[in-house]
């Protein structure tokens, strides 16, 4: 998409008013954000799994069966193509965000004007709107016995159960994170490796909260 960005700038004067691309020195400032923003996230969700997953040792086995019997086969390896074989690695992953997204919540510049469907709320230009990521994720009404690690929630036979733009861990619409895949698929290569020769356990100095308050806080260990 930089890429795309780039040519268009090739192709048009950035010195024209009515020039909309990129400039080369804006494509190179997303280039770094780029690298910021997806090592912390992917670092904490990673964290966050071996967490949930060493409070939840039966979801753990049920994960390390998966992977074992993925990798089982001599001419199998761990890529792309094997982990979309593997939906509880998914599920896990999911539920993870769900309980621990790395933003607990959004904000959007209204573009124009807007009123929102079969409602008298009026979005006005250049209001900002906030998406509590976080306390949506943990709606009774969006998800049931929302504290609890409940991973078969996104198995692909229960998917469709989830009411859209309810879950929003990378955010929606055109403007949802742009490394989405890239992201999951950093986070499954790695979570899938590791759990093939570690296990993960609770430890006496680790705290178990009764909500992730804590956790956010920097508290839990």
């Amino acid at each position: 998409m930089l890429l795309d960005e780039l040519n268009e700038e090739e192709m048009n004067d950035p010195t024209d008013p009515n020039f909309k691309g990129l400039t080369k020195d804006e494509i190179a400032a997303q280039c770094v954000l780029f690298f910021m923003a997806g090592y912390e996230t992917t670092a904490s969700t990673l964290s966050h799994c071996v967490y949930m997953l060493a409070l939840n040792p039966e979801c753990q086995d049920r994960l390390a069966a998966e992977v074992d019997s993925a990798l089982s086969a001599e001419d199998v390896t761990l890529d792309y193509d094997t982990v979309k074989t593997l939906p509880y690695l998914d599920a896990v992953i999911s539920e993870t965000l769900r309980l621990l997204p790395p933003a607990t919540r959004m904000e959007r510049r209204a573009s124009r004007n807007y009123k929102l469907k079969d409602t008298e709320t009026e979005i006005s230009k250049d209001m900002i709107v906030q998406f509590p990521v976080y306390a949506m994720h943990r709606d009774p009404e969006f998800f049931p016995d929302p504290e609890k690690f409940d991973p078969e929630r996104f198995l692909p036979e229960n998917k469709d159960n989830i009411r859209p733009f309810t879950y929003l861990p990378f955010g929606a619409g055109p403007r949802n994170c742009l490394a989405e895949r890239f992201a999951l698929l950093e986070v499954k290569l790695c979570l899938a490796k590791v759990i093939q020769k570690l296990q993960f356990q609770r430890v006496p100095e680790t705290k178990v909260c009764s909500s992730s308050v804590s956790y956010l806080e920097g508290n839990l260990f």
